[in-house]
């Protein structure tokens, strides 16, 4: 069975495109993120896994792939208080 997505692209590229690994029917490859761009998406200052100059990428990609989203973690904790007042105020137990 044929992805449909690929359906009667099989064979055509655009002039001067070399085929790859990973290549889709459109010639199109999704880019790695950078680390910076992770950090970012993580809601980290730039360069925040940047221990040294000397740092690689792949220490980098691993602190942010074990690490939590701060604007997220921040959201949980802010609805965890609000319901924490809104119990003591009406006097139940938790």
């Amino acid at each position: 069975m044929r992805h449909p997505l690929r359906k009667g692209l099989q064979g055509r590229r655009r002039p001067g495109h070399r085929r790859r690994k990973g290549d889709r029917a459109m010639g199109y490859v999704v880019r790695r993120l950078t680390p910076v761009e992770c950090e970012r998406l993580q809601g980290f200052p730039d360069d925040w896994t940047k221990i040294d100059d000397g740092t690689p990428d792949t220490p980098r990609y691993k602190a942010l792939g074990n690490s939590m989203a701060v604007p997220v973690m921040r959201w949980i904790g802010e609805r965890i208080q609000m319901v924490d007042d809104l119990m003591r105020e009406s006097g139940e137990s938790v």
